[in-house]
């Protein structure tokens, strides 16, 4: 398709039983670019149809390799950016315990005696909203942008790849990484499925001649990610597989926890995950990898809105901050365009046999408070040296 302000361009790999050798499936490649704005998006559809042949699909994703002449900066989050080696620093340096992690010894003093490992840059998907690189000269940054995560597998806190060495920058759609083979896509006897994945953004920033400071990329590309997140769900994506706003629902509702042995009243459940996600069991959420997902947080009341929700059957799944365990309520809650459902009052129960004598950490699902030893000293990252909330990203170097 294409008019004065919008192509987009369709690339298709139909399955065909006479080549064995192909994935049986159908894939639809997109790419879109509008006019005045700077980047592209590009999104996938996947389709089996009924009764094709089994098969196992371990990882789905769109990569981009960039010139590593000009991009050496990289940036994840605002703690998490650094200068970074190139491939061939990888491939001079001194492989460890898996190929993935390397001892540099490169030509630049500033990362000389550091471990470089793509694992050691992965982030939850609830904090995978932008991450990409920087070019000093010409000074421009290349990020991607994601304004959803409802696409992605596994729910908030699964964990996945991001920007690493290469210079690589890519989005992770569904892996099974951070969980091993129950995490992968299996179809067996036949089973048809299709799934959207995207649209996401590839965004393209530079500064005039007049700016020096090559970060300020960073701080638009952050600004752009919350333009980007306002838009969703898009209203240009031509497929008619990609649900529009008018074509969602909502769920609404309030969560309560009930903890005798710490209060005798209700207690509002203070910025608990809450999701929608395919019917299963309690905390089946966390292994769920060929449906949506939508997940948002309470307020400091309980009370909670799914926005944007794309039409199907749905069980409800919660987990709050400080308290052990999973909620899931027990109807099926089931979405169509248009629909704003509101559920009654939920209410957790926390699994007790008495009160709290003592506890290691906090139940939060973040590995913020744990003690973390230090590393070896020759086998560093100094990015998690100066960063104490993620250094137990180190945990794979440790002596």
């Amino acid at each position: 398709m294409e008019d004065e302000n919008q192509v987009e361009l369709s690339f298709t790999r139909t399955w065909d039983s006479l080549n064995a050798s192909h994935l049986s499936m159908n894939i639809d490649k997109r790419f879109i670019i509008l006019r005045g704005i700077s980047g592209f998006y590009c999104y996938g559809i996947l389709e089996r149809l009924e009764g094709w042949p089994d098969i196992d699909v371990y990882q789905g994703r769109i990569v981009f390799k960039l010139k590593e002449k000009l991009f050496q900066y990289m940036a994840i989050s605002d703690e998490r950016q650094r200068i970074m080696p190139t491939a061939h620093d990888r491939e001079m340096g001194q492989k460890l315990d898996y190929p993935e992690a390397v001892l540099l010894n490169p030509t630049n003093s500033f990362i000389k005696g550091e471990v470089d490992d793509k694992y050691q840059y992965s982030c939850d998907n609830k904090n995978n909203w932008v991450h990409g690189w920087i070019s000093p000269n010409p000074r421009t940054g290349f990020w991607m942008i994601t304004p959803t995560d409802e696409f992605r597998m596994g729910g908030p806190v699964k964990q996945d790849l991001t920007s690493h060495t290469g210079p690589v920058n890519m989005n992770m759609f569904f892996s099974t990484h951070y969980g091993g083979e129950i995490l992968g896509l299996k179809f067996r006897d036949g089973e048809p499925w299709r799934k959207v994945f995207g649209p996401v953004f590839v965004y393209l920033n530079s500064l005039s001649a007049d700016e020096q400071d090559t970060l300020t990329l960073w701080t638009d590309a952050k600004e752009q990610m919350f333009i980007e997140t306002e838009n969703w769900p898009y209203s240009f994506p031509l497929s008619e597989d990609f649900a529009r706003a008018d074509q969602r629902g909502t769920v609404s509702g309030r969560l309560l926890v009930r903890d005798g042995y710490v209060s005798q009243s209700l207690i509002t459940a203070n910025s608990a995950y809450i999701g929608l996600a395919a019917p299963g069991d309690v905390g089946s959420w966390q292994i769920e990898n060929k449906a949506y997902q939508f997940w948002t947080q309470t307020d400091s009341e309980g009370y909670f809105l799914i926005k944007n929700v794309i039409p199907g059957n749905y069980s409800l799944y919660a987990w709050i901050p400080g308290y052990i365990g999973d909620y899931m309520y027990d109807p099926f809650i089931i979405v169509t365009p248009g629909s704003r459902k509101r559920v009654e009052t939920l209410i957790y129960d926390t699994p007790r046999n008495g009160p709290t004598l003592w506890e290691i950490g906090i139940p939060d699902r973040t590995a913020a408070e744990f003690f973390i030893p230090d590393a070896q000293p020759r086998l560093l990252n100094q990015l998690y040296v100066v960063n104490n909330q993620e250094r137990f990203r180190q945990i794979w170097i440790m002596g």
